[in-house]
């Protein structure tokens, strides 16, 4: 009979999944960012999103991301009670048809401390029940630790207790209810660094550029997406890359054709030394002396002879720029797309003063070929262009 029912109970129980079952992304698929804060200023950096692009082709993202919104939909209601606010919400995820939903909610409620806990996750449960109908794959993002900044801003030390509450109470809800979960708390690890590139939010709460960079890499490996990774080496006329094809064209000076794989993830906005993409090129049998690198004729980098057979750590060059030109433009489609759901005169278009400008209405959906068109481009930018690499004795640079 024990035996029984430990089988009746195992069965029973939910699926619990970690955030990486809604990953890889396929061809297709449609994925929705949806949240408050953390999700709509992602969409003016697009980190993540650039992050994702260019592993997957064939993918497309739309950011629903509202500032001060919660899982009630408080900050969409604009001038109606709170429960239209929540109605627009659910309404227009389901209509945007999403395979996969990033779902980044709690900072907001975590300001309501332990009472507020079982409202939240009751809500929370109900908006995943209002978004099931969707089927698409769920990973819930947990909110924030608050950075510790200092004077004269507040000590977080007793607030991040309560976002840790909600925290877990996410990863609960969704090892429940068989989503993944990504966890952000740690992002900052204990809260303080001795010499940081820079915060990572600009006022304890909200991400700065390098905020989002750095988050972006903690969401890939939340993901268990593999690291990137992109080594070359050249020993006379035997390449072995990783991560790239080379192929070597000539010698006095050495010369080699390569392409990615894919992409580099994008440098971050401060310091690109302290970038975590591991890309090394190493140069074995050359002869004592310094040498310059030079990709599609341009310098990237200099050593001596010993430095490039142990391998040397490349930071800029073109696979980088068009990394950048990449984010840039999704950056530009986001903000297309904004205008699209998010006008900036919407009371005038669909609300209570319709009666003024709604004829103006009929004009907002012209964006719609607008995104069409820079997802055209975003997919041709994110395919590696081939290069042409040239590593030369350092005074055959110079005369």
């Amino acid at each position: 009979m024990p035996r029984i029912l430990a089988i009746l109970a195992l069965a029973l129980a939910p699926v619990i999944c970690s955030a990486a079952d809604a990953f890889p992304l396929k061809e297709g698929d449609r994925v929705v960012l949806l949240g408050s804060t953390l999700i709509e200023r992602e969409q003016n950096y697009a980190y993540w999103e650039t992050a994702l692009t260019e592993r997957y082709p064939g993918v497309t993202f739309r950011n629903l991301g509202w500032s001060g919104d919660t899982v009630f939909g408080e900050a969409r209601a604009s001038f109606d009670p709170p429960a239209v606010g929540y109605k627009r919400l659910v309404d227009h995820a389901l209509a945007l048809k999403p395979t996969v939903i990033l779902l980044g909610y709690g900072t907001n409620e975590s300001f309501g401390g332990p009472a507020g806990l079982p409202v939240f996750t009751k809500q929370l449960d109900k908006l995943l029940d209002d978004l099931a109908p969707t089927r698409a794959r769920i990973v819930l993002l947990s909110p924030l630790r608050q950075e510790n900044l200092g004077p004269p801003l507040p000590d977080p030390t007793a607030h991040n207790k309560d976002v840790r509450l909600y925290a877990n109470t996410l990863r609960r809800t969704a090892q429940k209810r068989g989503h993944g979960f990504v966890n952000l708390y740690e992002l900052d690890g204990d809260g303080s660094w001795a010499t940081p590139a820079g915060p990572y939010t600009d006022d304890s709460m909200h991400l700065t550029a390098y905020g989002y960079w750095r988050s972006s890499a903690t969401l890939e490996q939340e993901l268990d997406l593999e690291t990137a990774t992109w080594q070359v080496t050249i020993d006379g006329t035997t390449v072995t890359a990783k991560g790239a094809k080379a192929t070597v064209t000539g010698s006095a000076p050495l010369r080699f054709d390569v392409i990615d794989t894919r992409l580099p993830p994008c440098q971050p906005p401060k310091d690109a030394s302290l970038s975590g993409v591991e890309r090394v090129l190493r140069v074995k049998g050359l002869a004592k002396g310094k040498y310059v690198l030079k990709i599609d004729g341009r310098p990237v980098a200099e050593a001596n002879a010993a430095e490039w057979a142990a391998g040397v750590r490349l930071t800029r060059g073109p696979e980088f720029e068009q990394a950048e030109k990449l984010r840039a433009a999704i950056v530009d489609k986001n903000h297309q797309y904004f205008y699209r759901w998010r006008p900036a005169n919407e009371t005038y278009l669909f609300g209570f003063r319709k009666h003024e400008q709604g004829q103006n209405a009929r004009e907002i959906p012209q964006f719609d070929p607008i995104v069409e068109k820079m997802e055209t481009d975003i997919a041709k930018l994110r395919v590696p262009a081939a290069h042409k690499y040239e590593l030369a004795p350092q005074k055959a640079v110079e005369k």
